[in-house]
Protein backbone atom coordinates (compact mmCIF):
# COMPACT_ATOMS: atom_id res chain seq x y z
CA UNK A 1 0.00 0.00 0.00
CA UNK A 2 3.02 2.32 1.04
CA UNK A 3 4.61 1.62 -2.38
CA UNK A 4 1.66 2.33 -4.11
CA UNK A 5 1.02 5.76 -2.60
CA UNK A 6 4.60 6.75 -3.08
CA UNK A 7 4.49 5.62 -6.86
CA UNK A 8 1.25 7.53 -7.27
CA UNK A 9 2.13 10.94 -6.25
CA UNK A 10 5.91 10.38 -7.71
CA UNK A 11 3.99 12.00 -10.79
CA UNK A 12 2.77 14.80 -9.37
CA UNK A 13 5.47 16.74 -9.11
CA UNK A 14 5.82 19.92 -10.75
CA UNK A 15 8.52 23.10 -10.10
CA UNK A 16 10.63 21.79 -7.07
CA UNK A 17 14.03 22.20 -6.49
CA UNK A 18 16.71 19.89 -5.15
CA UNK A 19 19.41 22.05 -4.93
CA UNK A 20 22.04 21.29 -1.67
CA UNK A 21 21.45 24.67 -0.63
CA UNK A 22 22.38 25.45 3.20
CA UNK A 23 20.82 27.23 5.75
CA UNK A 24 22.06 29.10 8.68
CA UNK A 25 18.73 29.90 10.90
CA UNK A 26 19.12 31.48 13.98
CA UNK A 27 16.58 31.68 16.67
CA UNK A 28 16.86 35.44 18.69
CA UNK A 29 16.04 36.23 21.85
CA UNK A 30 16.25 39.71 22.92
CA UNK A 31 16.63 41.21 25.99
CA UNK A 32 13.82 42.54 27.68
CA UNK A 33 12.56 46.05 25.92
CA UNK A 34 15.38 45.89 23.68
CA UNK A 35 13.36 45.29 20.31
CA UNK A 36 13.86 48.42 19.50
CA UNK A 37 17.55 48.58 19.73
CA UNK A 38 17.66 45.13 17.92
CA UNK A 39 15.62 45.78 14.89
CA UNK A 40 18.43 48.65 14.95
CA UNK A 41 21.02 46.38 14.81
CA UNK A 42 19.64 44.32 11.65
CA UNK A 43 18.37 47.70 10.18
CA UNK A 44 22.23 48.53 9.92
CA UNK A 45 23.01 45.03 8.58
CA UNK A 46 20.49 45.35 5.53
CA UNK A 47 22.60 47.09 3.36
CA UNK A 48 25.58 45.46 3.96
CA UNK A 49 24.05 41.69 2.97
CA UNK A 50 22.14 43.15 -0.17
CA UNK A 51 26.39 43.69 -1.18
CA UNK A 52 26.97 40.38 -0.06
CA UNK A 53 24.35 38.89 -2.39
CA UNK A 54 25.86 40.82 -5.04
CA UNK A 55 28.76 39.81 -4.57
CA UNK A 56 28.05 36.35 -4.37
CA UNK A 57 28.52 35.75 -0.92
CA UNK A 58 25.18 34.08 0.15
CA UNK A 59 22.08 33.97 -2.03
CA UNK A 60 19.88 35.40 0.39
CA UNK A 61 19.34 36.74 3.82
CA UNK A 62 16.00 37.46 5.99
CA UNK A 63 15.08 38.66 9.45
CA UNK A 64 11.52 37.49 10.73
CA UNK A 65 9.97 39.01 13.29
CA UNK A 66 7.83 36.23 15.55
CA UNK A 67 4.02 37.06 15.64
CA UNK A 68 2.56 34.07 17.74
CA UNK A 69 3.02 30.58 18.10
CA UNK A 70 6.67 28.89 18.01
CA UNK A 71 6.35 27.40 21.97
CA UNK A 72 8.15 24.61 22.13
CA UNK A 73 8.00 24.57 26.24
CA UNK A 74 6.66 20.63 25.82
CA UNK A 75 10.30 19.53 24.58
CA UNK A 76 12.02 22.03 27.40
CA UNK A 77 11.69 25.28 28.64
CA UNK A 78 14.02 27.41 26.19
CA UNK A 79 11.83 30.53 25.93
CA UNK A 80 10.30 31.35 22.90
CA UNK A 81 12.17 33.47 20.05
CA UNK A 82 11.69 36.71 19.21
CA UNK A 83 13.15 37.32 16.11
CA UNK A 84 14.48 33.96 13.74
CA UNK A 85 17.41 34.95 11.12
CA UNK A 86 18.21 33.23 8.01
CA UNK A 87 21.47 33.02 6.15
CA UNK A 88 20.88 30.98 3.11
CA UNK A 89 23.97 29.67 0.83
CA UNK A 90 24.09 28.03 -2.76
CA UNK A 91 26.14 24.97 -0.59
CA UNK A 92 28.53 24.31 1.84
CA UNK A 93 31.49 26.03 -0.13
CA UNK A 94 29.99 29.19 0.14
CA UNK A 95 28.59 29.02 3.34
CA UNK A 96 32.31 28.13 4.80
CA UNK A 97 34.23 30.96 2.09
CA UNK A 98 32.36 33.73 4.60
CA UNK A 99 32.83 37.34 3.94
CA UNK A 100 34.81 40.46 5.03
CA UNK A 101 32.18 42.00 7.00
CA UNK A 102 34.61 45.51 7.81
CA UNK A 103 35.43 45.51 3.76
CA UNK A 104 32.32 45.31 2.70
CA UNK A 105 30.34 47.18 5.43
CA UNK A 106 33.51 50.01 4.72
CA UNK A 107 32.32 50.15 1.15
CA UNK A 108 28.25 50.43 1.47
CA UNK A 109 28.78 53.08 4.18
CA UNK A 110 31.01 55.24 2.53
CA UNK A 111 30.30 58.60 2.69
CA UNK A 112 27.50 57.69 4.85
CA UNK A 113 29.07 56.93 8.25
CA UNK A 114 33.04 57.46 9.63
CA UNK A 115 34.79 54.32 9.97
CA UNK A 116 34.55 54.66 13.59
CA UNK A 117 31.29 54.55 13.78
CA UNK A 118 31.15 51.56 11.42
CA UNK A 119 33.26 49.44 13.91
CA UNK A 120 31.18 50.70 17.17
CA UNK A 121 28.13 49.63 15.21
CA UNK A 122 29.59 46.21 14.38
CA UNK A 123 30.71 45.79 17.42
CA UNK A 124 27.49 46.30 19.31
CA UNK A 125 25.94 43.49 16.67
CA UNK A 126 24.85 41.44 19.99
CA UNK A 127 24.19 43.67 22.74
CA UNK A 128 20.39 43.50 22.53
CA UNK A 129 20.38 39.74 22.32
CA UNK A 130 19.36 37.68 25.29
CA UNK A 131 19.73 34.26 23.43
CA UNK A 132 20.72 33.03 20.43
CA UNK A 133 20.26 29.60 19.30
CA UNK A 134 21.50 27.63 15.89
CA UNK A 135 20.31 25.47 13.43
CA UNK A 136 21.98 24.44 10.09
CA UNK A 137 19.43 23.45 7.53
CA UNK A 138 20.05 21.07 4.85
CA UNK A 139 17.38 21.49 2.04
CA UNK A 140 15.93 18.73 0.87
CA UNK A 141 12.99 20.30 -1.36
CA UNK A 142 11.92 23.83 -2.45
CA UNK A 143 9.23 24.97 -4.57
CA UNK A 144 10.58 27.59 -6.98
CA UNK A 145 10.85 30.90 -5.20
CA UNK A 146 9.29 34.13 -6.04
CA UNK A 147 9.94 37.66 -4.76
CA UNK A 148 9.60 37.72 -1.05
CA UNK A 149 8.52 40.90 0.35
CA UNK A 150 8.60 42.68 3.38
CA UNK A 151 5.75 42.22 5.55
CA UNK A 152 4.62 38.83 4.31
CA UNK A 153 3.67 35.94 6.14
CA UNK A 154 6.04 32.86 6.85
CA UNK A 155 5.25 29.79 8.73
CA UNK A 156 8.07 27.67 10.44
CA UNK A 157 7.04 24.68 11.19
CA UNK A 158 9.71 22.32 13.58
CA UNK A 159 9.07 18.40 13.14
CA UNK A 160 10.94 15.25 14.68
CA UNK A 161 10.54 12.28 12.28
CA UNK A 162 9.38 9.30 14.28
CA UNK A 163 10.58 6.93 11.06
CA UNK A 164 12.85 6.26 8.47
CA UNK A 165 9.95 7.18 5.85
CA UNK A 166 9.44 10.67 7.13
CA UNK A 167 11.22 12.47 4.24
CA UNK A 168 9.25 10.55 1.75
CA UNK A 169 5.87 11.37 3.22
CA UNK A 170 6.88 15.11 2.91
CA UNK A 171 8.31 15.66 -0.46
CA UNK A 172 5.91 11.88 -2.41
CA UNK A 173 2.54 13.04 -0.34
CA UNK A 174 3.14 16.34 1.21
CA UNK A 175 4.84 18.35 -1.34
CA UNK A 176 2.30 17.82 -4.13
CA UNK A 177 -0.71 19.03 -2.16
CA UNK A 178 1.44 22.45 -1.49
CA UNK A 179 2.63 22.79 -5.32
CA UNK A 180 -1.13 22.24 -5.88
CA UNK A 181 -1.50 25.36 -3.60
CA UNK A 182 1.36 27.24 -4.93
CA UNK A 183 -0.55 27.01 -8.73
CA UNK A 184 -4.02 28.43 -7.57
CA UNK A 185 -2.58 31.09 -5.89
CA UNK A 186 -3.15 30.21 -1.65
CA UNK A 187 0.69 29.87 -1.10
CA UNK A 188 3.76 30.99 -2.27
CA UNK A 189 6.46 29.10 -1.32
CA UNK A 190 7.35 25.62 0.42
CA UNK A 191 10.88 24.28 1.68
CA UNK A 192 11.40 21.61 3.46
CA UNK A 193 14.75 21.02 5.42
CA UNK A 194 16.84 18.72 6.99
CA UNK A 195 18.94 19.77 10.32
CA UNK A 196 22.53 18.83 9.86
CA UNK A 197 24.29 20.97 12.96
CA UNK A 198 22.98 23.02 15.80
CA UNK A 199 24.72 24.86 18.98
CA UNK A 200 24.42 23.37 22.44
CA UNK A 201 21.46 25.76 23.60
CA UNK A 202 19.37 24.66 20.91
CA UNK A 203 16.90 22.02 20.95
CA UNK A 204 18.18 18.50 20.06
CA UNK A 205 15.30 16.49 19.19
CA UNK A 206 14.23 18.53 16.00
CA UNK A 207 15.01 16.71 13.08
CA UNK A 208 13.30 19.16 10.31
CA UNK A 209 12.26 22.47 9.70
CA UNK A 210 9.84 23.38 7.12
CA UNK A 211 9.06 26.71 5.75
CA UNK A 212 5.49 27.82 4.09
CA UNK A 213 4.75 31.10 2.95
CA UNK A 214 0.50 31.35 2.11
CA UNK A 215 -1.12 33.94 0.33
CA UNK A 216 -3.86 36.10 1.39
CA UNK A 217 -6.17 34.11 -1.16
CA UNK A 218 -7.65 31.04 0.42
CA UNK A 219 -7.42 27.44 -0.82
CA UNK A 220 -10.35 25.70 -3.31
CA UNK A 221 -8.53 22.23 -3.04
CA UNK A 222 -10.22 19.21 -2.48
CA UNK A 223 -8.37 16.10 -1.03
CA UNK A 224 -9.47 12.48 -2.19
CA UNK A 225 -9.72 9.54 -0.06
CA UNK A 226 -6.46 8.06 -1.26
CA UNK A 227 -4.63 11.36 -1.01
CA UNK A 228 -6.09 11.32 3.04
CA UNK A 229 -5.00 7.82 3.43
CA UNK A 230 -1.40 8.82 2.73
CA UNK A 231 -1.69 11.67 4.76
CA UNK A 232 -2.50 10.14 7.69
CA UNK A 233 0.35 7.85 7.67
CA UNK A 234 2.43 10.82 7.28
CA UNK A 235 1.49 12.30 10.26
CA UNK A 236 2.09 9.39 11.65
CA UNK A 237 5.58 9.80 10.70
CA UNK A 238 6.31 12.40 12.48
CA UNK A 239 5.87 14.80 15.51
CA UNK A 240 4.95 18.01 14.69
CA UNK A 241 5.21 21.15 17.05
CA UNK A 242 3.84 24.43 17.27
CA UNK A 243 3.87 26.43 13.85
CA UNK A 244 5.83 29.68 14.39
CA UNK A 245 4.05 32.81 12.39
CA UNK A 246 6.50 35.22 11.46
CA UNK A 247 6.44 38.55 9.94
CA UNK A 248 9.37 39.48 6.67
CA UNK A 249 10.92 43.08 8.37
CA UNK A 250 14.43 42.80 6.41
CA UNK A 251 15.45 40.74 3.48
CA UNK A 252 18.36 40.78 1.09
CA UNK A 253 18.20 38.11 -2.30
CA UNK A 254 18.78 38.32 -5.84
CA UNK A 255 14.77 40.13 -6.51
CA UNK A 256 15.39 42.49 -3.51
CA UNK A 257 18.74 44.14 -4.50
Amino acid sequence: MKKFLFTLFFGLFIFASSYSQVIVMDIVQVKEGMNTQYEAVEKFVEPIKREAVKMGKQLGWYIMKRKSGGDLSEVENKGIGDYIILNIYKDEAQMKAGMDWDAIASKVYKGKMSTRTIQKKMNSFNAPRKDTRTYTLENIYYTKPGQANRGETVYIFPAEALNDEYEKYETEVFRPMWEKRILEGSHKYWGFNKITKRSDNAYQNLTHIIFNMPTDLKSNLKTDFTTQKAMDMGYKSRKGFDNAVCEIIFLADAFNN
